[in-house]
């Protein structure tokens, strides 16, 4: 059924004969993103299929040049929160015209045309998808309507424009403000730390040397900084003890500084393994769409 859904998509989508781009040029879509709380996601689409990962192919991924979603957690405090409990929106920026992919949506099996307040949308009851305007393809797991408000219609730029300038410079990145919980990200972070942070943000980028993740952490406390950071040392001494390597304390404490309420990873080393599982967690964070 799936993959029927995709043929059917992409064999509509190939027949365009324009090419449409974002239009957001002098600020980032995703900026509009990042309310206290919510979880930011944003890809370089176009960077991701020139890279060395394995792309899947997809119609909409094929299309797009940036891919942003925001995850909100509707108040809860539990954590880690599965992925299924959080409500989603975002937008794929790109060739995405305002007759012909809705057209193709409304040939995806499940999906039923919606008009509401005179915006028209489709929905298959879990995620709701359309075409506001030339150039992108917005979708929610939750309200549309709020999701195109927000983002488009009324847009107030959350997410200053230092960090996004770096969050767009990368394959893919996270934002979070005033995490009152978070996803999964692999940090094994204690809850009396997180909840310590004012924002924090990570990049994923590829370089002729490898992968390379790089964040900054903004705490409300020093304290709470110096904690993060022996605790991120602890971390990848336990990760290269385990795999029997070499001990480079000198290079160990260059990538992993604190400095004040801020702690920094610069450039640390990742395995393929652990790119594919980003972009894995990435690329699931669009609701089913890619």
């Amino acid at each position: 059924m799936r993959r029927y859904l995709f043929l059917t998509v992409i064999s509509i989508l190939v027949l365009s004969g324009c090419v449409h781009h974002s239009p957001f040029l002098s600020e980032y879509y995703f900026q509009a993103m990042g309310d206290a709380g919510e979880l930011v996601m944003t890809m370089d689409a176009s960077s991701l299929k020139e890279s060395s990962l394995d792309i899947p192919e997809n119609a909409i991924l094929e299309r797009s040049e940036r891919i942003s979603v925001a995850m909100n957690p509707e108040g809860s405090t539990l954590y880690p929160l599965p992925l299924s409990d959080w409500t989603i929106y975002g937008a794929a920026e790109g060739n995405f015209g305002k007759i012909l992919v809705p057209t193709a949506i409304s040939y995806m099996d499940g999906f039923e045309r919606i008009k509401e307040d005179g915006v028209k949308y489709y929905s298959n009851g879990s995620i709701s998808v359309g075409v506001p305007e030339t150039g992108i393809l917005l979708f929610s797991t939750g309200d549309y309507l709020e999701a195109k408000d927000k983002t488009l219609d009324n847009r107030s730029l959350l997410i200053p424009s230092e960090l996004a300038s770096d969050m767009a410079e990368n394959l893919f990145s996270i934002y979070v403000s005033e995490p009152k919980t978070m996803m999964d990200l692999g940090f094994e972070l204690p809850y009396a730390v997180l909840s310590g942070m004012n924002y924090a943000l990570i990049t994923v980028d590829e370089t002729n040397e490898g992968f390379f993740l790089s964040s900054v952490v903004d705490f409300k406390d020093e304290r709470d900084a110096k904690t993060f950071t022996t605790l991120m040392r602890n971390m990848i001494v336990q990760e290269i003890r385990r795999e029997g390597g070499k001990l480079d304390f000198k290079a160990l404490s260059d990538m992993i500084v604190c400095e004040r309420n801020r702690s920094y990873i610069n450039d640390r080393k990742m395995t393929r393994e652990e790119v594919d599982l980003y972009l894995e967690r990435a690329l699931s964070l669009s609701g089913g769409l890619i």
